[in-house]
């Protein structure tokens, strides 16, 4: 079961590429159809490529909702059945349900929707929130020692440590952004099961307390949104 969770993150990830790739050849594709010049259809991709860079600005913060027992909340929990049985063998607990949420006008902007498109198409959990909101859902386990949140996601999990200074260790196991904040120490191990994971992000945690943080334990969502907005 372990190494084929880790060959389902994989599969993510290269679902991931394999999207924007279609999706992109699609548009070229119906452009050159309708006779546009070659020079828009050079620029398509090239300006896709320099808006990925500024994905943060142009599809802009998320807001980070609380979800309640509902069916969103039940599509989330058989969507990431698997990946959360793993993390509770691995000794997590389930915390809550959360849904990263975004104006609906932004889908009006090109970037945004093309994003927007890949990640419902990846097999993201997706709902309107409040009639104004798209929302994507995610649930969020606790570590049983009460130090580190757990996020499982299509593309893998990431697992957060926040410090009392105000460090955040974040570990990942998968690829993609690698430039956070100052106060974030990131740690990418791709390619192992969720026990190597949760392994080597204690070995860390054990290492940065030997250095002298100690561990915030206050357990809530505000505080997961907060580690979560920055790493």
């Amino acid at each position: 079961m372990e190494a084929e969770q880790s060959q389902a993150s994989k599969r993510g990830v290269l679902r991931a590429y394999g999207l924007v790739i279609l999706i992109e050849l699609a548009v070229v594709a119906l452009l050159w159809a309708l006779h546009v010049s070659a020079t828009v259809l050079i620029a398509i991709p090239v300006l896709v490529l320099i808006a990925a860079s500024f994905d943060r600005q142009l599809t802009g913060p998320a807001e980070y909702i609380q979800i309640t027992p509902s069916a969103f909340e039940q599509r989330i929990r058989d969507r990431y059945r698997s990946e959360c049985t793993q993390l509770a063998n691995s000794g997590f607990s389930p915390l809550f349900f959360y849904g990263e949420a975004t104006p609906l006008f932004r889908l009006l902007l090109i970037y945004p929707a093309f994003l927007f498109l890949i990640m419902a198409l990846n097999r993201e959990v997706v709902a309107i929130h409040n009639g104004s909101r798209i929302a994507f859902g995610f649930p969020v386990l606790i570590s049983n020692d009460g130090t580190t949140y757990a996020h499982p996601m299509q593309l893998g999990i990431k697992l957060h440590t926040l410090f009392q200074d105000g460090t955040i260790l974040l570990t990942k196991s998968f690829s993609g952004k690698s430039k956070y904040g100052p106060t974030v120490i990131l740690q990418r191990i791709t390619g192992v099961n969720t026990n190597v994971l949760w392994s080597e992000h204690q070995k860390r945690v054990q290492a940065l307390q030997t250095a002298g943080k100690q561990v915030n334990r206050q357990v809530s969502f505000e505080t997961f949104a907060r580690i979560s907005s920055e790493a």
